[in-house]
């Protein structure tokens, strides 16, 4: 049975900086909004925005188990209540208690819809949170016949993902539609825990025994083995969250109590935003071209999340090339830079792949 743990400049933290390391951590969230990780801590929530190096409470938010940033709120359980959150000023919103929940563990999300699992039971919960400060709840499935753990939903196919606890724990597909189950595969991993999907569609799982992250094609009929053994930073891995974003996987890991970030990205070295808008590096600089004049914010990442440095750049709505030296840019660093156009649009680069 498990534990229960952006990056926009300008965003206010609630709550004072986290000097500590976090304790009894459970569950990473992405928040795309603000480009920042959530990361449940005991009973309250933390956030981070700099991949672990520093922390702030999220206001007085709650959270023992699964996470999901949807709609505009941050949705958690903490100790069988589920509780939504305004992203903007981490206001508790409402909240609900399902009758008869056990142990409420896992939580997938799409727009309007929560899929919860009961770990205890092994029932799995519909919550309806058209409207956060209201939600209202339907038993899904009433029993798995299994442990249920971690749960994602597959809106493209109109299904749930489930993983779950045990000896060579099964993997489950439910039918939203219907609610009818059926078992994918047996994983021959021990203790699944947490699963989420990248852009491509393709699943990340989470595994006790052994300590390791398992990526999984969308109809699950191949697999490989991501992340694993020394340095990888797993421990007992938990819940986990992939940001599509910055193709960086978030894995909350119970045995140390700390996140680790994985980057699974290519980040290309020209990267096209449309026809007329693109990045491009060059054995000069960088090339900076938008359809709009106005500023340019340049964000360089450490592969785990953390803020290296940040400057803003004016330029006309004509190609610019922005020499080396202009640009906070130590070469030797690893590090993916995420660069926003005056438009708002974004992408991501790696200056190591500049083109000689």
């Amino acid at each position: 049975m498990t534990r229960l743990i952006p990056l926009a400049l300008s965003l206010t933290l609630a709550g004072a900086l986290y000097a500590q390391t976090p304790n009894n951590i459970e569950a990473a969230e992405y928040d795309p909004t603000a480009n920042r990780w959530f990361i449940s801590n005991g009973s309250s929530i933390l956030e981070t925005s700099d991949g672990g190096a520093s922390y702030a409470y999220f206001g007085s938010g709650s959270a023992t188990h699964g996470m999901e940033v949807v709609d505009g709120h941050l949705f958690a359980i903490g100790n069988n209540v589920v509780r939504a959150y305004d992203l903007a000023t981490a206001d508790l919103i409402g909240s609900l208690s399902i009758p008869g929940a056990a142990f409420l563990n896992g939580m997938g999300s799409r727009s309007g819809e929560l899929v919860i699992s009961d770990f205890s039971s092994g029932k799995l919960h519909r919550i309806d949170i058209t409207d956060p400060a209201d939600m209202a709840t339907e038993v899904l499935v009433n029993s798995t016949g299994t442990t249920p753990n971690g749960v994602v939903i597959d809106e493209a196919n109109n299904r749930a993902i489930v993983v779950n606890w045990g000896g060579n724990a099964p993997i489950l597909e439910v039918d939203l539609a219907t609610g009818e189950f059926s078992t994918l595969l047996n994983s021959g991993l021990g203790n699944l825990d947490g699963i989420d999907m990248d852009g491509a569609g393709q699943f990340y799982v989470s595994s006790w025994s052994p300590a390791r992250i398992t990526r999984y094609s969308n109809d699950f009929s191949s697999s490989e083995t991501v992340v694993q053994g020394a340095g990888s930073g797993l421990s007992s891995p938990a819940d986990i969250s992939y940001a599509i974003e910055t193709d960086t996987l978030g894995v909350a890991n119970s045995g140390n109590d700390a996140p680790s970030f994985h980057y699974f990205g290519t980040a290309n070295a020209v990267e096209r935003l449309d026809a007329k808008e693109f990045v491009r590096w060059t054995a000069e600089g960088l090339s900076l071209s938008s359809t709009m004049a106005g500023t340019w914010h340049i964000q360089a990442f450490t592969y785990t999340g953390q803020l290296l440095n940040s400057q803003r750049i004016d330029l006309p709505n004509a190609p610019t090339l922005v020499p080396i030296e202009h640009l906070n840019w130590d070469a030797s660093l690893q590090q993916i830079w995420q660069i926003t156009a005056p438009s708002g649009r974004q992408m991501s680069v790696r200056p190591d792949q500049r083109q000689r």
